[in-house]
């Protein structure tokens, strides 16, 4: 299972004359196929690709500089004034598209957030992205950060290729001036949200927890988001399922044990535990380990789940819903793209990061869909070793069979 993590989720990129770029995070497990499921029900819907597709962001020539690229999946959100924000993600800084609506967008070249590459591991402080964020007034926005530590960097903490010196955290960031900037609230490392709950060890990575989806307010009022489990040495992996009732608290988060939402987090650098494997968070079953995009569809009454599939199988963008979040439909191909790891040369087309936004959502974070919505996704225009990335989309419309 560890080769198969490696060889078609961590694939490295490097670019000369700049920092090392964000290791492409896929962390998908190579098993993805279709038909396997929980105990989800399919009952006769549908998601299925209805128009051509456009540009939303070209790198050519709506960049701000040569590594602004879209490195995760889509968020947005409406702010204070009434504009639509957009990020998609990277470290140096993190950009946003605003504009009236997510018809009309543009780049604004002031970066919101950069990483501040904090050498020690125990401070999760380090290469950070955002990663989901959610607002209830738009002056305020808290963002789940995708934080990045790489032990190849760092003098002594890694003897073997840098993809296994990689260490995964969740970190919480907030702003307070409508999305113009985000910062800690409280210095690192009490901002931690969620990690593997054992210390950094060289070579025993890839591991950690990666890639939140966006966050999705249920009607109990707590914020619910996906996110992806990975053990040390690549052993396993999957989606878990974690929610809070107060987004500014970092430690409030918890996660589904099975049974409830009893599971914390620790800091495996300041908390003792006899027992740190009741520190993992459990996996959600059926949806195999998809977080990209977490939405809520009004026209089904269904929780909509997207991430990337395809290794045997049909290659591209795989969706399942579910009435609660924890039982989920068997994993359907919707739009079948080349993947970094299913493409036959390593400079071919390929693509990534899907996530789901419909213009006409009533959520102030587009965290709900209506029958016809977008498809938003990366475009990797020369293969994965390259810079030029566009941002595009596709319209979508959901059935009822």
């Amino acid at each position: 299972m560890r080769k198969n993590i490696l060889n078609s989720a961590f694939q490295k990129t490097s670019f000369p004359g700049i920092f090392l770029l964000l290791l492409i995070s896929i962390l998908i497990i190579a098993g993805i196929w279709v038909g396997c499921g929980g105990d989800g029900t399919d009952e006769g819907f549908s998601l299925r690709v209805v128009g051509e597709e456009e540009i939303v962001f070209n790198w050519s020539t709506d960049r701000c500089e040569d590594s602004d690229i879209p490195d995760l999946p889509a968020r947005a959100f409406r702010d204070d004034s009434g504009q639509v924000q957009l990020i998609a993600s990277h470290e140096q800084p993190v950009y946003r598209l605003i504009g009236p609506d997510l018809n009309n967008l543009a780049n604004e070249c002031d970066g919101v957030i950069e990483s501040h590459k904090d050498p020690d591991p125990a401070h999760f402080n380090n290469s950070e992205v955002i990663g989901a964020t959610y607002t209830e007034d738009g002056k305020t926005i808290y963002a789940i950060l995708h934080n990045e530590w790489h032990g190849e960097e760092h003098p002594g903490q890694c003897f073997a290729d840098g993809l296994e010196c990689w260490f995964n955290s969740l970190t919480l960031a907030v702003s307070t001036d409508s999305g113009a900037s985000y910062q800690h609230p409280v210095l690192p490392p009490e901002h931690l949200i969620a990690t593997y709950p054992e210390q950094y060890v060289p070579d025993s990575g890839p591991y950690g927890i990666f890639h939140p989806s966006n966050i999705v307010k249920g009607k109990d009022g707590y914020y619910y988001c996906m996110v992806q489990m990975v053990k040390p040495f690549g052993e396993d992996g999957w989606a878990c399922l974690m929610r809070t009732h107060d987004l500014s608290d970092p430690k409030s988060w918890r996660f589904w044990d099975g049974a409830g939402f009893d599971g914390t987090f620790i800091n495996p650098y300041t908390d003792e535990t006899d027992n740190p494997e009741a520190h993992v968070c459990k996996s959600v079953e059926g949806n195999g380990s998809m977080t990209r995009s977490l939405t809520y569809n009004n026209y089904i009454d269904r929780y909509v789940l997207l991430g990337p599939g395809g290794e045997g199988v049909s290659s591209g963008f795989y969706y399942a819903l579910s009435e609660d979040l924890i039982n989920w439909t068997p994993l359907k191909l919707f739009y079948h793209v080349e993947l970094p790891w299913t493409a036959d040369n390593p400079e071919d087309t390929v693509y990534l990061y899907p996530s789901l936004l419909d213009p006409e959502s009533e959520s102030r974070n587009f965290d709900t869909t209506g029958k016809k919505a977008y498809l938003y996704y990366t475009r990797l225009n020369f293969g994965q070793g390259n810079l030029d990335r566009d941002l595009l989309r596709i319209p979508v419309e959901f059935f009822k069979e």
